[in-house]
């Protein structure tokens, strides 16, 4: 009963040391004082100190709530890869057992470990799909996308997410083995490419007809600074080319 007390009363204190009428952060809906520096390059305004929710993930939970109809009561299969924290509690809530989180490795806590390269679902079981920052980390980048497309249910659609780091194209370099060398290539130990703006034909050869909403530059520069977003966030919705 004490230790109970007593993580209840940190749990407040951590609460009440964030809060303030400054910002807000759409993944926990906690208003508080001010973002946290996140990322290397810093990003001064980027982590909610409440939930650790990013930039990225403040302005999906937006387009999801106020785009798609997620979030509308009836009843619809999603399949999130890698899931974020935050995130993950949100669509578990609202969608129960239909909710269904996969991931490589358990770091994430996903449902089912599994391949985005090589799922283990059946054709056309799932509404919906989120998967965001992965694919810059799978070799076969291709393959997943396909899969992708293999496991959304004709009507359905998905949200596939990358960091867009280039302004000409898609950089890949296969001589690029190390941590260090990819560090250095494409900007984080684990990535594997560079994606620009092509991603979209490539998601196109996957067979989706692909739409890029400007999202971020959409939203008024007052909700842009209160919720920390980025203007320079993409959304790249897929549906079945045919």
């Amino acid at each position: 009963m004490a230790i109970t007390i007593r993580n209840r009363l940190g749990r407040l204190r951590r609460y009440l040391r964030h809060l303030g009428p400054a910002h807000y952060c759409p993944c926990c809906r906690s208003w508080i004082r001010q973002f946290r520096p996140h990322g290397n390059p810093v990003r001064p305004y980027a982590a909610c100190p409440r939930c650790g929710a990013l930039e990225r993930h403040r302005l999906m939970v937006r387009y999801f709530r106020k785009r798609t109809d997620l979030f509308d009561g009836r009843p619809k299969r999603m399949l999130h890869v890698a899931p974020e924290r935050g995130l993950a509690g949100m669509f578990e809530e609202a969608l129960g057992r239909s909710y269904v989180s996969v991931d490589l490795a358990a770091h994430y806590h996903p449902r089912l470990l599994g391949d985005v390269t090589a799922l283990s679902f059946p054709d056309a079981t799932f509404d919906v799909i989120y998967c965001s920052h992965v694919l810059e980390h799978v070799p076969d980048d291709l393959g997943a996308m396909r899969e992708f497309r293999r496991v959304l249910k004709p009507g359905g659609w998905a949200i596939l997410q990358v960091p867009m780091r280039r302004t000409d194209h898609t950089y890949e370099d296969w001589t690029m083995t190390t941590p260090e060398q990819r560090l250095a290539a494409f900007g984080q130990r684990d990535h594997v490419r560079e994606y620009g703006p092509d991603y979209v034909d490539r998601l196109r050869r996957a067979g989706f007809l692909v739409t890029v909403e400007p999202y971020g530059r959409a939203q008024a520069a007052l909700t842009r600074w209160r919720c920390g977003l980025s203007a320079g966030h993409d959304v790249y919705v897929c549906r079945h080319a045919a």
